[in-house]
């Protein structure tokens, strides 16, 4: 049974039956919907008991349902590391604030009843944190044993963790979103590399070339040296949690190093209340670089009521601003229709864009020749440069670590159905005889020959 989002990157939900125990993990909002179907689909769970919400990251696609479920099962306890609790705050009441300003009709409005200010703070005052590696035993109300679990450093974003179950013998272990290569901030994944019976993993990358980090650096360097020579500024669409605190950190190294000069950068809006919990921790969270402070880096404030006006218009710069994918209305948004006007400006995309979202329309867009943005038509003379750097790990270090882990069960989700393929396949070419598993919607799958244990789970 898929609770929401089958082979793509929605409303991510995985459901664990273990002998009476209900185990949830995540509780994600859909990047993209604004329906009912944006939230994980609790009815397919009638009937079923759920006693434990464990949530890997705080990222929306993973957490922004949490308010959702514990409406309907008030009862939940809720796991997490300390710094997604954290980061929850900032996450939670962002992601209140859109669903209350952009959800039709179709969803009825006590679904949104524990998504105003004042139920997000109630809902997170139950929000249990525990560290990594912390052993918890949890017994549902119809658990007739207990189970253990677990949570470990997956490498993605600050907080974020793969989940270790351990019942009656067997091991389950979901990597949640993972990444293994270490970031400009954040370390790589520290998942155990002990044998586990199932394993259930995100594909997102793994229908993609590999991401080769050092040359996307030059490319960056290369575009930004060529923009500024010739007097003009760059703009970076970027996700205020993770993605923002990395290419900061990255930009400030390369001014170092020498590889772009000095330039004034510019952000703000919720990056620069993320950046203050990253520096939180820079001690407590396998960074690459201890002590390190997002805040170290200088930094000029963006003039949000005069984004037309900025001194970016004036000297060479560098803007960060979100969102990564130009959605509407936004910062990053409205200062590319300025860029457009700029034949000397560029515009670098450093992430994934979504056929369906203006970042994807403008990096498809021919240089002066008008296409439509978000319903309105538009040319630009700005310049655009397409990068990857990924949270999100390649295929290869993934089968690597599969391989490590030896299940005889993997289940594949979060991923388009290319990439789910393709992990599957190369997990086959690898481990000939593994069984393997790509949920759908509506399909409640046998994890082992003990009838009680089932999976319930969502891309």
């Amino acid at each position: 049974m898929i609770l929401g989002g089958a082979e793509e990157i929605g409303a991510n939900a995985c459901y664990l039956e273990l002998d009476g125990t209900g185990i949830l993990i995540d509780a994600g909002l859909h990047p993209r919907l604004r329906t009912v179907e944006a939230f994980p689909d609790l009815e397919a769970l009638e009937g079923r008991p759920v006693d434990l919400l464990v949530v890997t990251h705080a990222h929306t696609d993973h957490l922004g349902g949490v308010p959702f479920v514990m409406r309907r099962f008030p009862h939940v306890r809720t796991l997490m590391t300390r710094a997604t609790r954290d980061l929850s705050h900032i996450m939670l009441h962002n992601g209140g604030k859109i669903l209350r300003s952009e959800v039709t009709g179709h969803v009825p409005r006590e679904a949104l009843e524990y998504y105003t200010p004042e139920q997000i703070e109630l809902v997170r005052e139950s929000f249990t944190a525990t560290d990594y590696t912390e052993v918890s035993t949890v017994r549902g109300y119809t658990g007739r044993s207990d189970v253990q679990l677990s949570l470990h450093y997956s490498g993605h974003i600050l907080g974020s963790a793969g989940v270790v179950i351990e019942h009656q013998g067997r091991r389950y272990l979901h990597t949640g979103d993972v990444q293994f290569v270490d970031q400009q901030v954040m370390k790589g994944a520290l998942l155990p590399r002990t044998h586990a019976d199932v394993v259930i993993t995100e594909a997102t990358n793994c229908a993609s070339d590999p991401v080769d980090y050092v040359s996307e650096t030059k490319k960056l360097a290369a575009f930004i040296n060529s923009v500024t020579a010739a007097n003009g500024s760059v703009l970076i669409p970027s996700f205020a949690l993770g993605k923002t605190q990395e290419i900061l950190t990255l930009l400030y190294r390369l001014m170092r190093k020498g590889t772009i000069p000095y330039l004034p950068i510019y952000s703000g809006g919720m990056g620069v209340a993320i950046n203050k919990v990253y520096d939180h921790y820079c001690y407590a969270e396998p960074v690459r670089q201890p002590g390190f402070e997002i805040s170290d880096i200088p930094q000029n404030s963006l003039p949000f009521r005069h984004l037309s006006k900025g001194d970016y218009f004036k000297e060479p710069s560098i803007v960060v601003a979100s969102s990564g994918m130009l959605s509407k209305g936004t910062t990053s948004y409205r200062l590319a229709l300025e860029w457009f006007r700029q034949p000397s400006f560029g515009i670098a995309f450093i992430g994934y864009q979504d056929p369906t979202t203006p970042g994807y329309s403008v990096l498809h867009s021919e240089h002066q020749k008008p296409f439509d943005l978000a319903g309105r038509t538009v040319q630009r003379s700005c310049r655009i440069e397409r990068l990857r750097f990924s949270a999100h790990t390649n295929r290869e270090p993934l089968v690597n670590f599969i391989t490590d882990v030896r299940p005889s069960t993997v289940v594949i989700t979060h991923g388009e159905p290319e990439a789910c393929d393709a992990l599957a396949l190369s997990v086959l070419d690898r481990m000939p005889g593994t069984r393997i598993i790509i949920p759908r919607k509506g399909v409640a799958y046998e994890l082992s020959t003990n009838l009680t244990e089932q999976l319930v789970t969502s891309a």
